[in-house]
């Protein structure tokens, strides 16, 4: 418990830190704005355009359990899903449900994602609950299906853009292109991951057993940690409506860990944990419309001692045609 204390103690302070070297010099216009204004500058404010969106994707929320010699990989099945979004300058929200098959080795799984800006403040979100795991040896080449083992994961993310260019969520992710020249835009913040591992047994196949010691013969974890963030996004104009952007980000930070393995229960010692953020698209826009492709991926490796280590990775790409509803908001002139 003292350890969990310390941990989460130093988490704070890496937070506490980063909030108050970014909001040192902020001018009151920058500021975070009361409930009711935020409410008017995401949903009801006259300034918006809307759109509604069609959205498909792949997208795999894998793991990975190494040591120096041996490494089990761990994928869901039935990575595609179809889902609706909306969006705004400010906001895009996207909903995804899973495409299952014929197969009965099916995997259960829900995800959602999400940004807004306010201000110069990029929050986001995603959120994943897996359940059903495809096994893969390196040692054995061998494959099992593990209907047992279920992961949820939340993460969050905070940016503040310290350039002073012009960035929005929809020109970034929504799919719709605001800007009409190259730009760069930059920003520090801060991360937060929630991670949640169960099974009814140890996750290593029985083959397998030998290439691992009993800590890594783990059926439970579960995980808080957060750290800071540093992020470059390129946004590319061109030509014939077309544009790309591009976004990379990475962090350090502290995250706290408890195990169960046929080894005992412990608290993991090395509570470092590092990520990366990966995000490319390319779009086409036009008035009524448009048509955008992204790709992404955020992996989080952490040592869970015992010369073991876990590696979460979140892949994902999203083909999407939206619809422009415009200003939704704006009232029309009386006569």
């Amino acid at each position: 418990m003292n350890k969990l204390k310390l941990h989460l103690c130093l988490v704070l302070m890496l937070y506490v830190g980063v909030h108050k070297s970014m909001g040192a010099d902020k001018m009151r216009s920058d500021t975070l704005p009361k409930i009711s204004n935020l409410i008017d500058s995401l949903i009801l404010s006259e300034k918006l355009d809307w759109s509604v969106r069609l959205v498909s994707n792949f997208k795999q929320q894998q793991f990975r359990l190494s040591n120096e010699d041996s490494k089990l990989i761990y994928r869901p099945n039935n990575p595609f899903g179809v889902g609706f979004g909306v969006a705004n300058q400010k906001m895009v929200i996207d909903v995804l449900f899973n495409i299952k098959g014929d197969s009965e080795e099916v995997t259960d799984k829900f995800a959602a994602e999400g940004a807004i800006i306010i201000n110069r403040n990029m929050f986001g979100f995603t959120l994943e609950n897996v359940h059903g795991y495809n096994v893969t040896s390196k040692q054995t080449d061998e494959q099992e299906f593990r209907d047992d083992i279920s992961v949820f994961s939340l993460g969050l993310e905070y940016l503040r853009i310290l350039s002073d260019n012009n960035i929005t969520v929809r020109g970034m992710k929504a799919g719709i292109s605001d800007q009409r020249k190259t730009i760069l835009s930059y920003g520090v913040g801060g991360f937060m991951i929630v991670k949640d591992l169960r099974a009814d047994a140890s996750i290593i196949p029985e083959a397998d057993r030998e290439f691992f010691n009993e800590q890594a013969r783990i059926y439970e974890t579960s995980s808080f940690g957060g750290g800071v963030l540093a992020g470059v996004s390129s946004y590319f104009n061109l030509p014939s409506h077309f544009f790309a952007t591009v976004f990379v980000a990475s962090g350090l930070g502290l995250e706290y860990k408890y195990l169960k393995s046929e080894g005992g229960n412990y608290v993991v010692s090395n509570p470092w944990i590092f990520k990366t953020d990966l995000f490319g698209s390319l779009g086409y826009n036009r008035k009524k419309f448009y048509v955008h492709f992204t790709f992404g991926t955020d992996w989080y490796l952490s040592n869970i001692d015992f010369q073991n280590q876990l590696f979460l990775s979140v892949t994902k790409s999203k083909f999407i045609v939206g619809f422009n509803l415009e200003n939704i908001n704006k009232k029309k002139k009386s006569n």
